[in-house]
């Protein structure tokens, strides 16, 4: 299981290197894509917005206490950006309607989904009025990739220090191929402009440690309480080559510390693992193509971290995936639902499942499965199931006795094979791809019958998550 973690994650981390650089491939200046997104620009009041032009989303879900609790943060808007307040305690007015007054789980997925009423759940409304300290630490990429990007960020940046209320702590953390604390956490505005206006002098090199500057960055947080709000914000357009540290110690770290992290990426950016870090540590991934873009997120960031109500509630137990959906009810429009997402035990590219690291073995020259592989395709249909996201890759292989030509048609008659045989136990043949490698990829040397046996196998490689 260790060496298929190791593997997984050498997967991971291969796929983002790259010498081929982006800063051309995408234009910060102004103008440019439209975002699709609504952000954050305000607030309005309840009772002073267009209600037929209401929307609601859950911006932020921490699971780290369950199966205690879950803590969802959400948001109502309007079609231009304004978020609406005044909807729950303390600051909804008395003899106003419950505008929250259904929170069901969803347990699983399609034919064993079960839905769950929680009978018991608190809604709290935050705004600027509240003086809890929220604590920010933010990692900024300054390799040579990020140079059509760095005015934007750095001007974000700014205003992002700017707009922080006096409770608030920022910290500052730059890298490229060296990590620079620019600042360490800290609540005093005059001091971290200082030093900001100092960190614009820090040359960008041409190499990137992407996970080692995260790291680095989330370290500033280590000393936060954990009852009290802490984010990572990362700029970053997702070149890896030169870290020491694996997305593997960034997540654990993260999970620990009850830190969630925001990506930025840029452009057409080298992201997956940057969108995984966002989506297993109940943050967010935001994509830029422009300076609007960029300076949106910015503040959509910052405000949402501000402006929130706060859902707090006794889960149901179940491993597996979970979908929250909070009603929300506004007089005078349709019933909207705010949904949030987690998973139990959840499937993540630092933490493969055990179902999906066992071989099947065939007999020699057969493509036909053995009856003792069946519980290996059970468990398998099982996870796939509770994990709904995952595509997988069925990988056919053979000992090396016959011809290449013969055995790459074995090899993939025997992915074939165990497609189909998942496909029979109700896996969609969509989230499965075959392919045959004949004897090319032997796991052990092909010196005796049973190293051959060994090679005689298909394996499953993950896709998608």
């Amino acid at each position: 299981m260790r060496s298929i973690v190791l593997a997984i994650v050498v997967l991971t981390l291969l796929s983002c290197k790259s010498t081929h650089k982006l800063s051309h491939e995408f234009d910060l200046r102004d103008g440019g894509e439209r975002m699709s997104e609504t952000r954050f620009v305000s607030t309005r009041h309840i009772d002073s917005v267009d209600i037929a032009a209401l929307k609601t989303d859950v911006w932020k879900l921490e699971h780290y206490s369950y199966p205690d609790s879950i803590r969802l943060f959400v948001r109502v808007l309007d079609t231009n950006g304004y978020v609406v307040t005044h909807m729950a305690a303390p600051y909804k007015k008395q003899g106003a309607p419950d505008y929250f007054p259904i929170l069901t789980e969803h347990l699983g997925v399609r034919r064993k989904k079960k839905s769950v009423d929680v009978p018991t759940f608190r809604v709290r409304e935050y705004g600027e009025q509240d003086s809890v300290p929220t604590n920010i630490a933010l990692a900024i990429d300054c390799s040579g990739s990020m140079k059509g990007a760095k005015e934007s960020i750095d001007h974000g940046a700014e205003l992002f220090i700017g707009l922080k209320r006096p409770c608030d702590n920022i910290s500052l953390t730059a890298y490229h191929k060296e990590i620079k604390v620019v600042f360490t956490l800290s609540s005093d505005t005059g001091s971290m402009l200082r030093e900001f206006r100092e960190y614009k002098k820090y040359s960008q090199g041409l190499f990137t440690a992407t996970y080692d500057g995260i790291l680095k960055t989330l370290q500033t947080l280590k000393d936060v309480p954990l009852d009290q709000p802490k984010v990572c914000v990362v700029f970053a357009d997702g070149d890896e080559n030169l870290s020491s540290t694996k997305v593997s110690d960034i997540f654990e770290y993260a999970t620990k510390h009850n830190i969630s992290i925001y990506c930025v990426g840029f452009g057409y950016a080298q992201d997956e693992p940057l969108q995984d870090l966002s989506l297993y540590t109940g943050g967010k991934y935001y994509r830029a193509y422009t300076k609007r873009d960029l300076l949106a997120i910015f503040l959509d960031i910052y405000r949402s971290l501000r402006n929130y109500y706060l859902v707090t509630y006794t889960p149901p137990r179940y491993e597996g995936l979970h979908t929250v959906d909070l009603t929300v009810q506004v007089p005078g429009r349709d019933t909207m639902i705010a949904r949030g997402v987690y998973e139990k035990t959840p499937l993540t590219p630092m933490d493969p499942r055990d179902e999906f690291s066992k071989p099947i073995l065939f007999a020699f020259n057969q493509s036909v499965i053995d009856t003792a592989s069946f519980y290996i395709l059970d468990e398998l249909s099982d996870a796939l199931e509770r994990y709904d996201r995952v595509v997988l890759e069925v990988q056919g292989h053979t000992d090396n006795v016959g011809t290449e030509e013969y055995n790459m048609t074995l090899s993939q008659a025997r992915a074939e094979a165990v497609k189909s045989a998942l496909v029979n136990r109700g896996v969609d043949a969509t989230r499965l791809r075959t392919r045959g490698f004949g004897f090319m990829m032997p796991v052990v040397p092909n010196d005796s019958d049973e190293n051959r046996a060994k090679n005689r196998r298909t394996v499953f490689r993950i896709l998608r998550k």
